[in-house]
């Protein structure tokens, strides 16, 4: 069953608020150089299998590990409107949780992400990361990662009390064709006015709902089939997620910077992202990667704090 239409808010709005409730909030399209800061690809990785370059073999959790390197393979954009419409199929009449069953979408992920405009950009320790979002109603959240001081941000607990926290429901709570979503997404893009082209504004919305969020079946076809008519979009192969899970990625790259989403190429199921250079940069060579991530657990909980039993 999907989540109840909540009051209608537009969904680049509630992308914003999901973002502050993170505490990680900034924009993806950035000038050359910056104040240093973290990426906003939230939630999460264990071992990362990666082909790595120029001789540089060293784990991504170490805490003074050279930067991270990938090889940056050709995408394939013919691809991308099949595999996209696959996933709408594959997605669209599975069954969601019903609407007794809790009142807090409960997501535990792992990942590792780059402070970048201090040099190369290398990857921060991979950590774990749980999250409750209340279901319906606004109302407070909880997060759960190791303690962390961010540049910009400052410290962030272990466990963080979230306030006024927008429901999944309202952020989820989508046009169900692919056209008007799409063009909800460009238009409060042209309303913000800046930061990336309205393309790559719409490809990060729809990436942000799919990582911390519980998306009704239908909703998340419409997101595959809203994503496929977004110019630039392509697919690539052997990508590996945070928790070392190879999938096929549906990615696009802007400001010499590819973002993935990736999925099992077999069941279809969302895995994680990654983000990485496609070009030399002041923030290091193709193929540096930026983040990282691996979705380990999506459910529905009774109570804030608790966990699924399995």
């Amino acid at each position: 069953m999907s989540e109840p239409t909540a009051p209608h808010v537009p969904a680049m709005a509630a992308v914003r608020r999901q973002a502050l409730r993170h505490h990680l909030t900034t924009e993806i399209g950035r000038p050359t150089r910056r104040p240093r800061r973290m990426l906003v690809l939230v939630p999460a990785a264990g071992v990362l299998a990666v082909a790595v370059t120029a001789g540089v073999v060293a784990p991504p959790w170490a805490p003074d590990s050279a930067p991270l390197i990938v090889t940056v393979e050709q995408g394939e954009r013919s691809g991308a409107t099949a595999f996209l419409h696959q996933l709408a199929a594959a997605v669209a009449d599975k069954p969601g949780p019903s609407s007794d069953e809790g009142e807090y979408v409960y997501i535990r992920s792992r990942g590792a992400f780059a402070a970048l405009g201090d040099g190369p950009a290398r990857l921060r320790p991979v950590h774990e990361r749980e999250i409750w979002i209340p279901r319906y109603e606004r109302g407070d959240g909880l997060l759960r990662e190791p303690f962390v001081d961010l540049p910009v941000i400052g410290v962030i607990p272990e466990r963080t009390t979230l306030t006024d926290v927008a429901p999944n429901a309202e952020v989820v709570d989508l046009p169900s064709d692919p056209d008007e979503l799409l063009a909800r997404l460009y238009r409060e893009r042209e309303e913000r006015g800046r930061g990336d082209s309205r393309d790559g504004a719409a490809f990060t919305a729809i990436g942000d709902i799919l990582r911390e969020s519980l998306v009704p079946p239908r909703t998340s076809a419409a997101l595959y089939r809203a994503a496929a008519k977004i110019p630039g979009v392509e697919v690539v192969r052997g990508v590996t997620d945070a928790a070392g899970r190879r999938g096929l990625a549906v990615a696009r790259t802007e400001r010499d910077r590819r973002d993935e989403w990736i999925f099992d190429e077999r069941t279809y199921e969302y895995l994680g992202e990654r983000s990485y250079l496609v070009a030399d940069t002041v923030d290091g060579p193709a193929g540096t990667v930026l983040g990282t991530t691996a979705v380990l657990q999506r459910a529905v909980v009774a109570k804030l704090g608790q966990r699924p039993e399995s």
